[in-house]
């Protein structure tokens, strides 16, 4: 996965570099083929393995482990906070994953919802677009989803940067992304429908996620609509997504998937937070 990301990285930095105007999605091309293969993957085996998982695994185990890897959104959400000068989501954050981690046993369990602590929703895509670092080009990763090349650094962050990384365990490795991956796809199964109904899957994904990026930048309160390809005062093309006007259903999927972290090549139709690798079609239809 480390040489993926980097690698995918550096591809896209070349077709930026080498493309004049890069609008949204200037490696649409080459983001529809790797649409179609995580999606095709997603298809034979994540689905139908969440679907399983959802069918079979008892409730009470289910929100555990999705609990566990939302004590670790919040552990990253804290620094992502903090980054931005927003002290009061830090300090939500923060103490979630303080009283989670102890009284939760290990994340487990969520003590700090019942507590009147919010859930935090930040991530280093979002600080990068805080201090004003453009979205740049559109990206499809093979078994992760879509994101933005400035979105890429949430989940290389997150790889060198995560708190159970001390494990050194190959098997660990293997079982923890594993189980991350069922649980992400397991939260948009209900999207399925929604994102099979689209004449163009490949396109809903990605506005509705670009769309809800946008949002997410600007704390839901874009300062203006720029449209796609347009030029600012001076001179430099914005590469920001313009939502325009959100269509609720969109955004409420775009959101539901972006969550996911999943890779968008299921189904992800667009991105929960966050959002899903390899499969939620849109990452989680989803940083």
């Amino acid at each position: 996965m480390r040489h993926l990301l980097l690698t995918t990285l550096a591809a896209a930095l070349l077709a930026g570099c080498a493309t004049p105007r890069n609008n949204y999605d200037p490696l649409e091309p080459v983001n529809r083929e790797t649409y179609a293969f995580n999606r095709a993957l997603d298809r034979a085996i994540l689905k139908p393995t969440a679907t399983a998982y959802v069918e079979h695994v008892p409730q009470p185990v289910q929100k555990g482990v999705r609990n566990f890897f939302g004590n670790i959104d919040d552990f990253f959400s804290t620094f992502a906070a903090l980054l931005q000068f927003k002290g009061t989501a830090a300090v939500h954050s923060g103490s979630r994953v303080l009283v989670n981690t102890t009284a939760g046993i290990g994340g487990l369990i969520d003590w700090g919802t019942g507590l009147g602590m919010r859930k935090g929703e930040e991530d280093f895509g979002q600080v990068l677009g805080f201090y004003g670092v453009p979205s740049g080009p559109y990206l499809m990763l093979p078994l992760y989803g879509p994101l933005t090349l400035r979105d890429t650094v949430e989940p290389i962050g997150r790889y060198f940067m995560g708190p159970l990384d001390f494990i050194d365990s190959d098997a660990w490795d293997v079982g923890y992304y594993s189980l991350y991956l069922v649980d992400s796809r397991s939260k948009i199964l209900s999207l399925d429908t929604l994102l099979e109904g689209q004449p163009d899957e490949y396109a809903y994904i990605r506005d509705a996620y670009l769309q809800r990026r946008w949002a997410s930048i600007h704390d839901g309160h874009p300062p203006y609509a720029l449209p796609l390809g347009d030029v600012d005062d001076d001179g430099d093309e914005d590469n920001d997504f313009d939502p325009g006007p959100t269509d609720p259903p969109l955004a409420e999927a775009a959101s539901d998937v972006a969550a996911a972290p999943v890779d968008e090549a299921a189904s992800q139709p667009v991105t929960e937070a966050a959002s899903v690798p390899v499969a939620a079609t849109a990452s989680e239809v989803a940083p």
